[in-house]
């Protein structure tokens, strides 16, 4: 037996395909699914430990007709449309048994749906069901609960006890209930509490009357409903002959001054006859193995199971292994079973909360508090609360850097990108990737530099000399146009903000008295603003106490002021790469005069 599952149930069908495995069974019970809100695809299910893949359709038309073999329609849709689906699947010829999950079909609709169903001969199952079981062969839904209790309830292999059940969460009690005072459960379906089930108790006790393999059987009913009263009918007409253990639920209704309304829609006596003390002795008095109260009912399974099997009607045989089925790891790291390495770590920000969190703060205090893009960067980039002063240095950093016009290669390219038709991430990408040593990309080195310098106690002379004779650049150092006399006004600005609030600046200090020395040579060669940046950055973070020196070498050495660079002028690129589409400018393409065409080089 195999069957369509309507609606995006993956966890019910996880459970019943991990049921299959469990019972041997050769090929999974669950052929489709169907889910009228995506196209067509495939989802992902365990089959032991592999993984197969399982067919979705938005259509039960095409799902009946690629799968002809099935003949279980399990639907999960809602009470708002269960109805017309449940109606659609009954129409085709292949489904002989429809299982309806929902709660609160409108009675009017559950009759039409009971009278067309036995019109075509369709078994059915629910509204307001949690499924049923047949052991060993067969799990609807989520009956039978997770897979500890599966296995606890021994529900991988058929016992001789068959039960029906209005409650689905009684008939998973039921399970455990049998299992402890019999050999098991033979099959156990439960029809829902609704006024109007779709199968009622005679029709399932029919069967296991005739099915020689129900032994036992169990009835669980409840207040309200005269169900009761036909299978007590068929049990004295000599129909059901099979020992048969039963309890209404609800006897405690005769407590109460009026008519109560359990939590079922067919939970209530609208009669003498409907009440559970009424039919719980009418059925004693047919002759139904019927305890004194609800607690006494393992005690009479257990007796009356006992009796088949001294009487030789139920032959016990031994118990073989547990089947083993592989747990989910998400379950089994719930129960504490497991643990793993995880793939990732992030120590910066937590989304699994009711609330988003940078390092620990939440968003809404970030707000609260006016950190600003500054504050979020420092807690996102080095996982401090910094001051406000060092908040808004790094904003001051950002706003500098954003741009230095059309020209410098980084902006050059994102325009070219953005005229050649290109999306606005390709356009930022090609100006970012000229970032480098020679573009933008001595922030680092000048930090390094300058730092190591000053801490060796070497003089502003002897440092140049140094660079002079070891023939390296000094990073930070020089400017095309700019001079003392013609300064960088950005240079300024940063400057004269870490000497007001900053509590020192020992770097800085050091890189203008290099200034001083290298401006001698050359008017040019004054602290730009790369190198500017760089030495008050490293002010900053060593004086505002936060970071010990280790950490302050470790920010310097893991790229962070590159990272502001990038950051900042990628403010500047998407604004080059918007003002291109403003301006709806067209492909470019370099002048010939303005390119030295060589045809042979000198000296050969």
């Amino acid at each position: 037996t195999t069957s369509i599952v309507y609606g995006m149930q993956n966890r019910a069908v996880q459970g019943m395909l991990d049921f299959d495995f469990m019972c041997k069974r050769k090929k999974p019970s669950v052929e489709a699914m169907v889910f009228p809100f995506s196209g067509n695809h495939y989802v992902k299910f365990y089959w032991g430990t592999e993984e197969i893949l399982m067919p979705v359709y938005t259509t039960t038309k095409e799902a009946v007709a690629k799968h002809p073999n099935v003949s279980v329609f399990i639907n999960f849709a809602s009470f708002r449309s269960v109805y017309e689906t449940s109606m659609e699947a009954m129409g085709y010829p292949s489904i002989k048994t429809l299982g309806i999950i929902a709660e609160g079909v409108p009675e009017q609709q559950t009759r039409e749906l009971i009278k067309t169903a036995e019109a075509k001969g369709v078994g059915m199952i629910g509204p307001a069901t949690v499924g049923g079981i047949k052991p060993g062969c067969l799990r609807i839904g989520n009956t039978g609960g997770m897979l500890d209790n599966i296995v606890m309830s021994r529900l991988y292999r058929p016992g001789s006890v068959a039960y029906v059940s209005k409650s689905g969460g009684m008939s998973n009690e039921l399970n455990n209930i049998v299992c402890r005072n019999s050999n098991g459960v033979y099959e156990g379906v439960a029809i829902g509490g609704d006024r109007y089930p779709g199968s009622r108790f005679l029709d399932h006790f029919l069967r296991y009357q005739d099915d020689s393999g129900a032994k036992m059987l169990l009835l669980l009913g409840e207040v309200g409903g005269t169900d009761e009263y036909d299978l007590i009918d068929a049990v004295k007409s000599g129909r059901i002959t099979k020992p048969i253990v039963a309890w209404c639920v609800g006897t405690c209704a005769s407590c109460f001054a009026t008519e109560v309304q359990f939590g079922h829609a067919g939970a209530q006596a609208r009669g003498d006859m409907e009440t559970a003390a009424a039919k719980n002795k009418a059925m004693k008095e047919a002759g139904f193995h019927v305890p004194d109260s609800f607690d006494k009912l393992p005690e009479m399974i257990a007796k009356v199971y006992a009796q088949l099997v001294e009487e030789g009607v139920v032959v016990e045989t031994p118990e073989g292994e547990t089947p083993q089925v592989p747990m989910d790891y998400t379950w089994a790291k719930k129960l504490g079973m497991v643990r793993k390495p995880a793939n990732f770590i992030s120590s910066i920000a937590d989304d699994r909360g009711e609330e988003l969190k940078y390092c620990g703060v939440t968003i809404s205090e970030v707000f609260a508090q006016e950190m600003g893009i500054g504050g979020v960067l420092s807690l996102l980039w080095f996982r401090r609360q910094l001051p406000r002063a060092c908040t808004k240095f790094i904003e001051m950093i950002l706003m500098v850097t954003a741009d230095h016009g059309p020209a410098v290669s980084g902006a050059h390219n994102t325009i070219v990108t953005a005229r050649a038709g290109k999306d606005l991430v390709s356009a930022l990408c090609s100006g970012l990737l000229t970032i480098g040593p020679r573009f933008g990309g001595a922030l680092d080195d000048a930090a390094k530099m300058f730092a190591a310098a000053h801490d060796s106690g070497v003089s502003a002379k002897d440092f140049i000399e140094k660079m002079k004779k070891t023939n390296q650049l000094i990073m930070g150092i020089g400017h095309r146009i700019k001079s003392l006399a013609n300064p960088d006004q950005r240079v300024v600005i940063i400057k004269e903000y870490a000497k007001k609030h900053f509590k020192s600046t020992p770097t800085l200090d050091f890189a203008l008295e290099v200034e001083q020395l290298t401006t001698r040579k050359r008017a040019n060669l004054i602290l730009n603003v790369d190198g500017c940046i760089a030495v008050a950055f490293v002010d900053m973070i060593r004086s505002c106490g936060a970071f010990s020196r280790e950490e302050c070498d470790d920010l310097m050495s893991f790229g962070c002021l590159n990272g502001l660079f990038v950051l900042g002028r990628s403010i500047g690129f998407i604004g080059h790469y918007l003002d291109q589409l403003r301006l709806k400018q067209p492909l470019y393409r370099h002048p010939w005069d303005d390119i030295t065409y060589i045809q042979e080089l000198a000296g050969n």
